[in-house]
């Protein structure tokens, strides 16, 4: 059996210039099977798979024989009209992207430096002379999506199809439906929009926002509950209402109706796993716009020990969860993960023992051996008569989405006293506020401390990037902020912020966890309540029990190293 050129050539090269020994090599090859014609790109691939060298150590031994410089893209900016010399399908296709021009010529970023051909067909495209340098692929193609916008080639495609009459102006509301249904059939707008789906499902995202403005139609994701604008082609305009329209016949939305607000659900498969849209479409005054949830069951169903309890916490809401009845109370703004923490309790005490019924709007999740009904206020079904009816079905344990009014507190309260556990939420701002919202309802302050077993204020703050992780000094003026409590944190303590990086798209954040409140109702705090306490008589007692505020839990996350200042300042500032 004699050794493949391509893979002696590339063997041989890696052995000159030091990155492997022809010991590793000799190995190599007495592992794969030679006889089978690979590729010089096949090769490289296994290399890098066996682990025998970094994609960049390979790129750097074919930069030193060729002579061809290596380039790190990382933030590189590179000027629109040097892109614009290169289309995004060229680019897309053939793993390029352009990052310099000049007088001598045009340089151009590429994987695979060997390939002549792109190289000539480049300057044919561009009528210049060509210079490459040496990128990881990785690299190539997050700059591209980075500076092209995301799907510009199926863009591209789409507007040179001469075949095709997509131009959308200042009348385009005025264009038949059913020709707007016929270009949505259409390959290329809905590879368009699964790619958009595809891309904010990789970024994580849970939200996705198509807003229509006078001359644009901009995307936004909703990242670690910051929204991020999205680079996109200027022509996207054109193809505004069949995006929208796409969009709608996958939530089975009348594509039609363009004058008030539709809701719709559908699911899709991105990388293997079902992933559940809620859509909701509006009207504005240059078009329809469109919102996205995308709920994952991997971000959502998590277990209590994943959401970032510390111990002490974790311990007093195990035992708040272990009582046969009462009311426990998750609170906070929207979006700081209130369902996420209710789905991770009901699962926690989840038992076929146990009679669960939920009342929800929407049910965002089906929970397995969970009872779940979906309030719909056009039937009458509202949660107070949801929550009434319910307690005829013999529950042990009953979560309601949300307590907004009196009667629907009223009820929940009087189950309570009848021997449930009851779940629900409440819009404040922290534990001890839910009690003053509770009785501005017009609850007796008796009832309150005779059913509320516990409430959890929460908020969600960005984790620092494990990628870019680094030490740094803050600026004494936000130490000074922070207004530091030596208990919980002092100057002398690490403070860790994210550098930015590819993996975090550069925010220095990837991923989020939580920091609590959990206020407990004894005794002590129960008399305070029944006699009309000041929340000055509650916070001092809670202290006293040991109660750390979101403020104290989030300092204890800055000295973790888990995220930093700045983050736990914006959840809490309102606090």
């Amino acid at each position: 059996m004699t050794i493949d050129s391509k893979l002696q050539f590339i063997g041989n090269l890696l052995v000159e210039k030091g990155f492997l020994t022809k010991d590793q090599i000799d190995e190599f090859t007495s592992q794969v099977k030679i006889d089978i014609p690979q590729s010089q790109e096949e090769w490289e691939e296994l290399l890098i798979k066996k682990g025998l060298i970094s994609e960049e150590n390979l790129l750097r031994a074919y930069s030193q024989h060729l002579d061809i410089p290596y380039l790190d893209l990382g933030k590189l900016q590179v000027a629109t009209d040097v892109l614009s010399l290169i289309p995004a399908k060229f680019a897309n296709r053939n793993k390029v992207i352009s990052v310099g021009k000049d007088e001598q010529g045009l340089t151009v970023a590429m994987r695979s430096p060997f390939n002549i051909h792109i190289i000539d067909e480049l300057k044919i495209l561009t009528k210049l002379n060509v210079r490459p340098v040496i990128s990881k692929s990785e690299d190539i193609i997050n700059a591209i999506k980075l500076h092209y916008g995301v799907g510009a080639e199926t863009v591209e495609t789409i507007m040179h199809d001469s075949q095709k009459d997509v131009t959308v102006n200042q009348s385009a509301e005025e264009q038949l439906s059913e020709d707007a249904e016929k270009i949505t059939d259409d390959a290329s707008i809905i590879k368009y929009v699964n790619q958009i789906l595809l891309e904010a499902y990789q970024k994580r995202a849970t939200d996705i926002h198509l807003e229509p403005f006078e001359h644009t139609l901009r995307i936004r994701y909703r990242i670690d509950g910051i929204l991020q604008e999205v680079k996109a082609s200027p022509e996207i305009k054109k193809l505004q209402l069949f995006i929208i329209s796409r969009l709608k016949i996958m939530a089975n939305l009348n594509i039609a109706e363009k004058r008030r607000p539709q809701d719709g659900r559908c699911k899709v498969k991105l990388q293997g796993e079902d992933v559940d849209l809620r859509l909701s479409s509006f009207p504005t005054l240059f078009g329809e716009g469109i919102s996205i949830r995308l709920l994952s069951k991997s971000l959502i169903l998590l277990g209590i020990e994943q959401l970032g309890f510390s111990p002490d916490a974790f311990k007093q809401l195990d035992m708040v969860l272990n009582k046969s009845n009462g009311i426990v109370l998750v609170t906070g703004p929207t979006g700081c993960g209130k369902t996420t923490t209710l789905y991770a309790c009901l699962n926690y005490i989840n038992d076929a023992k146990m009679n669960i019924i939920t009342l929800e709007n929407p049910i965002e999740y089906q929970l397995e051996g969970i009872n779940q009904i979906q309030i719909n206020p056009q039937v009458d079904l509202t949660f107070a008569n949801g929550l009434r009816s319910i307690l005829r079905q013999d529950p042990d344990i009953i979560m309601v989405g949300e307590i907004r009014d009196l009667e629907t507190a009223q009820i929940a309260i009087r189950a309570a006293l009848t021997g449930h556990l009851i779940f629900s939420t409440l819009h404040t701002n922290d534990a001890l506020a839910t009690i003053t919202r509770l009785l501005d309802l017009g609850i007796e302050p008796y009832l309150i401390s005779g059913t509320v077993r516990a409430v959890v204020a929460q908020r969600l703050v960005r984790k620092i990037c494990p990628e870019c992780k680094q030490e740094y000094q803050p600026e004494q003026k936000l130490l000074a902020a922070l207004e530091l409590d030596k208990k919980h944190i002092s100057t002398q303590d690490k403070f860790f912020k994210g550098s930015g990086c590819p993996a975090c798209d550069y925010t220095g954040y990837k991923g989020r966890t939580g920091i609590y409140e959990i206020l407990v109702i004894d005794d002590k705090l129960g008399s305070i309540i029944s006699s009309g306490g000041s929340k000055a008589e509650l916070s001092k007692q809670a202290q006293a029990n040991g109660m750390q505020t979101l403020k104290q839990d989030g300092l204890n996350r800055i000295k973790a190293g888990i995220t930093t200042i700045e983050e736990v300042m914006r959840v809490t500032e309102q606090v």
